[in-house]
């Protein structure tokens, strides 16, 4: 059986020296987080080719950081935030005289930091207090730099956003069954994508969600003017069916197979952004098994984890949880949420209360156990209950699971 390749690419955490954050408090406007105990080190894996990267931090419902970053010879250049916000304030909008101000500032001086730092350098913003100065009343030492590791190291994960001088196609082998990854930049889910693999080929690539600047590709008739982007999407999925998964390097160069229809160059077309959301996928594991799978996953440090799982351009999972001995616990939703019901919010008499106690559940379940047992959810039949007629069995574990996965690649928060 296929052993999958989790495609974390670039840290392996060492030595905990321990993390633990405050839960996010009440109130108004956003401010500056109580401070954390310093993280452990990242160690960079070699290899990482030169490039154009693009990560995303994302967390209780939504995009708080989108950064862009290029990699020469293993050093950081480059480094700016496309998307910066906490509960509704973007930080990039501000002006100089407002209050939260300081925070973006603070951001830039983390940007200025890793310029033509090796990358082993993201280390250091888990000591933020030691690279990012005091502004006005807001302390360097407890500005949340985290999350941009988390996002940095999303960026890593999903390979290359824009090449230079060639790209490695090389990429490992994954289980048989249905993945689902995402592209998100600037605030919005972008683009949402299910593909099928069978014996490391890739097939039924479809787009649940394709969208930019608010406009919903797949939602326009075929007479309006931006039209042709998605049916030059619709070209790059019948493109890859049925071909080896290293096709999806291909998706750097879309001139050569998608055409230019009513003046959209296909040259021009975001091919990478399916290439990321792609490889997202990839790095989450199977999100539908099929005929079975392997319950191998790799050793991580002790550590508090967060990550996401979205779709349809919305996040609907937001998950933290802590690894020690790798063994999984303290497992709690910082978000739950589909089609705008936001579970972790209904009174208990509400008609879909059940399904946020069978989220519940889950992580009872989970708590203390070996963390190979997250491959259970893909089988939440056999320990979620039956509650007020929504069974246990249909409930969207793999969501779960998903969010799980994701969390471990980005490595310690």
């Amino acid at each position: 059986m296929k052993k999958t390749t989790l495609v974390l690419i670039g840290f392996t955490m060492i030595l905990l020296l321990g993390a633990c954050e405050a839960e996010r408090a009440a109130a108004p406007a956003p401010a500056a987080p109580a401070a954390e105990e310093p993280a452990p080190a990242p160690e960079p894996a070699p290899g990482i080719a030169d490039g154009r990267y693009r990560g995303i931090f994302g967390d209780g419902g939504e995009m708080q950081v989108s950064i862009q970053f290029d990699v020469e010879n293993e050093t950081f250049r480059n480094v700016s935030f496309r998307h910066l916000q906490y509960r509704g304030t973007s930080f990039r909008n501000l002006n100089e005289d407002n209050q939260f101000y300081p925070i973006f500032v603070q951001h830039q001086q983390i940007g200025e930091y890793l310029e033509g730092k090796p990358l082993s350098a993201l280390a250091d913003l888990y000591n933020p207090g030691d690279v990012i100065e005091d502004i006005d009343t807001f302390s360097g030492a407890t500005i949340r730099a985290n999350k941009v590791v988390s996002a940095i190291q999303d960026g890593l994960n999903r390979g290359i956003y824009s090449a230079r001088n060639g790209i490695p196609r090389d990429i490992g082998s994954y289980q048989d069954g249905t993945y689902r990854g995402t592209y998100e930049d600037s605030g919005e889910q972008q683009v949402s994508v299910q593909f099928r693999l069978a014996d490391n080929r890739i097939s039924n690539v479809s787009y649940r969600h394709l969208q930019y600047r608010g406009t919903s590709f797949r939602n326009l008739s075929e007479g309006h003017q931006f039209y042709p982007i998605f049916a030059q999407h619709q070209q790059i999925a019948e493109y890859l069916e049925g071909k080896p998964l290293e096709t999806i390097f291909d998706l750097h160069s879309p001139g050569e197979f998608v055409d230019d229809i009513d003046g959209v160059s296909g040259a021009t077309i975001r091919a990478n952004k399916v290439f990321s959301a792609i490889r997202d996928g990839l790095n989450r594991g199977i999100y539908a098994p099929a005929n079975g799978f392997s319950r191998d996953i790799t050793s991580h440090p002790d550590g508090r984890y967060r990550g996401t799982y979205g779709d349809g351009g919305e996040q609907q999972v937001s998950i933290q949880f802590n690894v020690t001995d790798n063994r999984i616990g303290n497992i709690s939703f910082r978000h739950l949420q589909y089609r705008d019901n936001n579970f972790r919010n209904l009174n208990e008499d509400h008609q879909f209360y059940p399904i946020f106690a069978q989220h519940l559940q889950i992580a009872e379940y989970l708590d203390g156990k070996p963390l190979e047992a997250i491959y259970d959810l893909h089988s939440p039949g056999d320990f979620i209950d039956d509650i007020d007629g929504v069974s246990g069995a249909t409930l969207r574990a793999n969501k779960v699971f998903s969010a799980i996965m994701n969390g471990l690649s980005r490595g310690i928060y």
